[in-house]
C-alpha cells in the first residue's frame, strides 16, 4: 500500500477564489487595514458586476434578474423550531442508558410522552434515533481510519517530544 499523504498541511501558495483573492483567516480580517478591506471590496463588487455582465449576455437582462434573485432567495425549508437544539445528542443519550432488553421502539414510545421536542412521533423519534446511532458509528469509524492515516503517515518520523524524552536519558 502507498503511504498516505499529509493533506492536512496547507499549501505553499494560498487558494485564490473565484475573485482572485485569497480566502480570508479571522486573524486575516482582524489584521485588515480599511484601505485594504475597501480594495478587497471593490474586486468582489466588479466580479459580481462581471458575473453579471456575462449573465446578462447568455440568458438576456429580464432571464439574468430573475436567475440572481432565485440563487440569493434562502432557503426555505429547515430544521423547523418545535424540535430541540441538542435533539441527537439526547436521544444518543437515552440510546447508550436504556435499560438491558429495551428496544428502540419501546425507548421510543417513552421518549414520545415526554413530549414533542425529540419528535411527532413514536416512528419519527424511533428514526432519528436508529439515523443518530448510524451517524455515530459513522464519525468513530472515520476517525478510526483517519487516525491510521496519520500512524501511516508520521511512522519513522520524530517530533520535538521523542527528542526530548531521548535526551534526558
Amino acid at each position: 500500500m502507498k503511504m498516505p499523504q499529509r493533506p492536512w498541511y496547507p499549501p505553499a501558495t494560498p487558494q485564490l477564489d473565484i475573485f482572485g483573492l485569497p480566502h480570508l483567516s479571522f486573524l486575516g480580517a482582524a489584521c485588515e487595514t480599511p484601505p485594504e478591506k475597501q480594495k478587497r471590496i471593490a474586486q468582489v463588487e466588479k466580479g459580481v458586476t462581471d458575473a453579471f455582465t456575462a449573465t446578462v449576455h447568455q440568458l438576456g437582462e429580464d432571464a439574468a434578474r430573475d436567475l440572481f434573485a432565485r440563487v440569493m432567495r434562502r432557503p426555505k425549508r429547515g430544521r423547523g423550531k418545535t424540535l430541540a437544539p441538542n435533539r441527537e445528542w439526547r436521544l444518543l443519550q437515552e440510546y447508550d442508558a436504556r435499560g438491558p432488553g429495551e428496544s428502540v421502539a419501546a425507548l421510543a414510545k417513552r421518549l414520545r410522552v415526554e413530549g414533542m421536542e425529540l419528535g411527532a412521533t413514536q416512528d419519527a423519534i424511533e428514526f432519528a434515533i436508529r439515523e443518530a446511532v448510524k451517524g455515530r458509528k459513522q464519525r468513530q469509524h472515520a476517525a478510526a481510519v483517519d487516525a491510521r492515516r496519520w500512524r501511516m503517515a508520521t511512522r519513522g518520523e520524530t517530533s520535538f517530544l521523542t527528542i526530548a524524552g531521548d535526551g534526558k536519558k
